[in-house]
């Protein structure tokens, strides 16, 4: 039976192809762009269920096993967090990094404008004292001398006016735009300082390479940017929520002389050939505002860019390179926090390897135990060491299979049983009489009915010889495969008995000894032995113990031939029984006479059947059948369903029947039901045509 879930995909993935198709074929026929689109959208629809198809299939097949389940588990809720939390660590630490980058980039240059700053004194103080011999140039500085706002010695470079917005108090420039950079004239950039006292000063910038110079300092890589410099890279301005932040690019690509350069500043461990993280891979960008020009001090470019790369073995260096402290001691703590972190790790990543394992191979071994059984090894049993819950239900199962082979076993037994019984009861059945011969005087009608698989009641019409009938009716106490074998003694021993003539008080006689000399478990048989001569309508009736017979006169009136005596093979004896007992009596009719006697352990008694009257023999099943309520059927109920004139031996059966049905509402028989109905018919005879049931 297949899934909704697979048939609603497979519709939809028919329905979106079908769709597909039809879009398809107007847009083409028609020129339609609009059918166009909407095609496009549904072969859009079309991939996406066919590719929501397909991951569940997938994920269905990979993740069947419990293992592989838990090993997804494991990954998402333990590995990846980890994955996750490591990748920020390289965030920031790239970012940390990159703070650094800034931080020695910024300390160099506020070293440099110190350094520029204490050589314009110095010289401003030698121009004061006239010291003779000084020169416009001194390691990569460049000098020029003032007197009453003109340059009269100095650098050629230098501004012939001097420079006044370079003597600006620092409080009033921003902090972001504080730094010593200048536009020389030539566009290069460069770093100044001045001094002053009176109408002198001396101005001082730096002459050299000042991107050099700042390597040198920082031992990064550093390039200075102007914004019309084409090497920098595009920046992207963002506002949020009154934040102007402005993106640039980070990555210059360096020249091999510019990579050369970098490695003389930090040499790697085999020259020549740097590992990946002794190359500059940490990149940063510091804006340092507005470039003024040094002659005016109108800005000459917007900002100044310094590009700055560096590699993490080199940074931490720096980084350790600046306080003993924290070499010794913070690092110290952050290392041993960061083993332990670790070794916490790894034990729980151990542990839940271990369990992951171990819980897949249960699973596994109980899905291979369940397989085996479903393919009738019902020995399969598993090898239990575990103590937990999977250990439990792994000793749980192997209880299950003991009982489940227990259970197969009982049931193979039990269906040779059952066949065993089928072909006892068939042949209980073909005991029976199979249908009622046709015999001059007499019409016969009867049921049959077990209460289990093998009857204890029996009920048979023989000849008796000289044209009369014996009609034998017997229950053997209980029910099953004892009950039916002691009923086929009673049918063999009364076959033959009848056939060679003996008395009906004999054979009961010799049957109750042949029961109680019977070795093993007793048991007694109530049996109801009947000669019908339909000559004369004389009618001898022997009962052992059995339930009254009843005669159906003309005049629909019952009579009730109850006869006394014990069941074969009981304990007691009857010597001697006198009249007739039961609720009626007996009552000679107009058209026959009965009269009653005792012969050995079975009663006896004679009554004569006008033409056209009927007799009935049952069992005790039919009278002690019960309702719901418990409440059984009676003799009193038998005897006012029997009465009505006796029309055919059939009628007769199925009205007695229909009472017992409208009593018991259909309910299961609880003990065998047998029921016997001949009709007497003088001058001829009547056959009911209907097999006993």
């Amino acid at each position: 039976m297949q899934r909704p879930s697979r048939t609603f995909t497979g519709t939809s993935l028919l329905i979106s192809g079908l769709l597909f198709a039809l879009l398809r074929i107007f847009s083409i026929v028609f020129h339609s762009s609009a059918l166009r689109t909407l095609s496009k959208l549904a072969l859009a629809c079309l991939v996406l269920i066919a590719l929501t198809w397909a991951f569940r299939i997938l994920w269905r097949r990979f993740f069947w096993r419990v293992g592989r389940r838990l090993a997804f588990s494991y990954i998402a809720v333990g590995v990846l967090p980890m994955a996750m939390l490591a990748l920020i660590f390289l965030l920031a630490a790239y970012l940390f990094g990159g703070f650094l980058l800034g931080h020695l980039y910024r300390d160099a240059l506020d070293d440099l404008d110190d350094e520029l700053t204490a050589a314009s004194h110095t010289r401003l103080s030698d121009v004061l004292h006239e010291r003779p011999g000084l020169s416009d140039r001194v390691e990569k500085l460049a000098f020029a001398e003032y007197r009453k706002g003109k340059r009269f010695s100095g650098d050629a470079e230098a501004p012939e006016l001097w420079p006044t917005w370079l003597e600006a108090p620092a409080e009033s420039t921003p902090v972001a735009a504080r730094h010593p950079f200048v536009g020389l004239a030539n566009g290069r950039v460069s770093a100044a300082a001045v001094a002053r006292s009176g109408d002198r000063g001396v101005l001082v910038y730096f002459a050299g390479d000042l991107d050099a110079e700042l390597r040198q300092r920082t031992h990064v890589w550093l390039e200075l940017l102007r914004d019309d410099d084409p090497r920098r890279k595009s920046t992207t301005r963002l506002q949020i929520f009154g934040f102007d932040l402005r993106l640039g690019g980070l990555w210059l690509k360096r020249t091999p002389e510019q990579s050369a350069e970098y490695y003389k500043l930090n040499p790697p461990a085999t020259p020549g050939a740097p590992r990946f993280l002794e190359k500059p891979t940490i990149l940063w960008m510091e804006s340092t505002g507005a470039l003024p020009a040094l002659a005016s001090g109108t800005p000459v470019s917007a900002s100044v860019a310094a590009s700055l790369a560096s590699s993490p073995p080199s940074l931490f260096r720096a980084m350790l390179s600046t306080s003993a402290e924290v070499d010794s001691a913070a690092w110290l703590a952050l290392l041993g926090v960061a083993v332990l972190f670790a070794e916490i790790y790894l034990v729980a990543a151990g542990i839940a390897i271990f369990m992951i394992f171990g819980l897949s191979r249960a699973v596994n071994r109980l899905s291979k135990a369940t397989d085996a059984i479903g393919r009738g090894n019902f020995g399969t049993r598993i090898p239990v060491r575990r103590k937990d819950q999977l250990g439990d239900l792994q000793r749980s199962f192997n209880s299950m299979s003991d009982h489940l082979e227990e259970l197969i076993q009982t049931a193979a037994q039990k269906e040779v049983l059952d066949k065993e019984l089928g072909l006892a009861r068939q042949v209980q059945q073909d005991l029976l009489p199979a249908a009622i011969d046709e015999r001059p005087g007499t019409e016969f009608a009867a049921f049959f009915e077990p209460s289990a698989a093998i009857g204890g009641d029996y009920f048979d019409i023989l000849n008796a010889g000289g044209g009369r009938v014996a009609v034998v009716v017997a229950d053997v106490a209980g029910h099953g495969l004892a009950a039916g074998l002691r009923m086929a003694l009673v049918k063999s021993a009364i076959t033959l008995l009848v056939e060679d003539g003996i008395a009906a008080p004999a054979i009961l006689t010799r049957l109750h000894r042949l029961l109680r000399n019977k070795p093993g478990e007793r048991s007694f048989v109530t049996a109801s032995l009947s000669i019908f001569d339909p000559a004369t309508g004389d009618l001898d009736l022997t009962n052992a113990g059995h339930p009254p017979a009843y005669v159906v006169r003309l005049s629909g009136e019952v009579e009730e031939l109850l006869v006394p005596g014990v069941p074969l093979g009981a304990m007691g004896m009857v010597n001697a029984a006198a009249g007739s007992g039961g609720s009626g009596g007996l009552a000679g009719a107009s058209a026959g006479t009965v009269g009653t006697g005792a012969i050995g352990v079975a009663g006896a008694v004679t009554a004569r059947l006008a033409a056209g009257e009927a007799i009935v023999w049952l069992s005790d099943g039919l009278i002690e059948c019960c309702n719901a309520a418990g409440e059984q059927f009676g003799y009193d109920r038998i005897r006012q369903s029997l009465v009505g004139a006796p029309t055919t031996a059939s009628a007769i059966r199925d009205r007695l029947l229909e009472a017992i049905r409208q009593h018991t509402g259909g309910l299961p028989a609880e003990d065998d039901r047998t029921l016997v109905v001949m009709v007497y018919r003088a001058g001829g005879f009547a056959v009911d045509g209907a097999s006993p049931r």
